[in-house]
């Protein structure tokens, strides 16, 4: 009996000692991996800092008419902006948080942008490969600029790109710091109500913006990375095949280039959340407009909404004739493409 009593607190013993240093081993590991991303990041931060640039968004006083009537009713939020004053000419729920969709790939591009040169190579990992659509068909193994993939991201809007330039930009500081980045130049923006998670838009608790957010990134973006500047104005864009990679064609799901007169980009989303979601810029008559519309229910109505709201900002601003466009003019521009939704 004796020797079974010694035997169990000997056990009991073992058990506590093996606990003890075991927790104290695991929180010497985590905490060793604590301090390595924040020294990791306290060298990336500098390169996120917001340098020579100013710039707010003026809440102006302007009523529901006929004109918005529809869009103010079934849009989750949205703004129309002017680009150089910051004068809000219309809005609705301008600073609730929502999901956004793919309208995080301008964040995506802008950090990228902050954290590597645009003539850098990232190589497809199989991981990247597997992402879900919407795609390119990366495949493992091949290599791509940076600004390659900022063309498919912008304008295509690839999933599997996303995640090729966040594991790339990972890699290369040697520490998991791309969505940290995100978050950190949000702040550094003084984006209030928007949290990342992922790097293409996915639906997610921590993954959310508002209009007036997503008006004071598009903006900085537009103006700050002129490459972003001159990608999101594209309808189309070819990648040539060469030694690192196969033949890319990529269009701009953007439904208003082309038809309302000198957009100029930005960006469209899509996810079950998020409905369908874009950032619109135009210019007319000197004046350069942004919109945001979050939670549309289709494409059409998604660009319907924005050229409306458009509409309605150059004609406050400037008395400028609504261009009024319709459906035809936009089923017309998505049979151009290879599928729309």
């Amino acid at each position: 009996m004796k020797a079974k009593i010694k035997l169990n607190i000997s056990a009991v013993i073992l058990i506590l000692l093996t606990v003890f240093f075991n927790g104290k081993i695991g929180r010497h590991v985590i905490l060793s991996e604590i301090s390595y991303n924040a020294d990791v990041m306290r060298a990336v931060n500098p390169k996120l800092e917001i340098k020579n640039y100013q710039y707010q968004l003026n809440k102006l006083d302007s009523q529901q008419t006929a004109a918005d009537n529809e869009v103010y009713q079934q849009a989750s939020a949205y703004a129309v902006v002017d680009f150089d004053s910051g004068d809000v000419i219309k809005s609705k729920n301008i600073n609730i948080p929502l999901p956004i969709a793919s309208l995080t790939k301008i964040m995506t591009a802008v950090v990228a942008l902050d954290l590597a040169q645009s003539d850098e190579i990232f190589t497809v990992s199989v991981k990247a490969s597997k992402a879900v659509p919407t795609k390119i068909g990366i495949i493992p193994g091949q290599k791509l600029t940076l600004e390659e993939l900022l063309d498919a991201l912008l304008l295509t809007s690839a999933n599997d790109v996303a995640e090729m330039i966040k594991e790339g930009i990972d890699s290369k500081y040697g520490s998991p710091v791309f969505i940290k980045a995100m978050n950190n130049k949000a702040k550094f923006l003084g984006l209030l109500n928007t949290s990342f998670d992922n790097p293409q838009g996915f639906d997610g608790p921590d993954n959310y913006s508002s209009s007036a957010d997503m008006i004071l990134l598009s903006r900085y973006a537009l103006t700050k990375y002129p490459l972003i500047a001159a990608i999101v104005k594209k309808d189309y864009q070819l990648l040539p095949k060469n030694k690192n990679h196969k033949q890319y064609d990529l269009y701009n799901w953007n439904g208003l280039l082309g038809v309302y007169p000198e957009v100029q980009g930005v960006k469209i989303g899509n996810t079950d959340k998020a409905g369908k979601t874009t950032v619109v810029l135009a210019r007319r008559n000197g004046v350069k407009l942004l919109t945001v519309v979050l939670g549309a229910p289709s494409v059409l109505k998604r660009d319907l909404w924005a050229a409306k709201l458009l509409d309605i900002g150059f004609n406050n601003l400037k008395g400028l004739q609504m261009v009024g466009v319709g459906e035809d003019m936009l089923k017309e521009k998505y049979n151009t493409w290879k599928y729309w939704n």
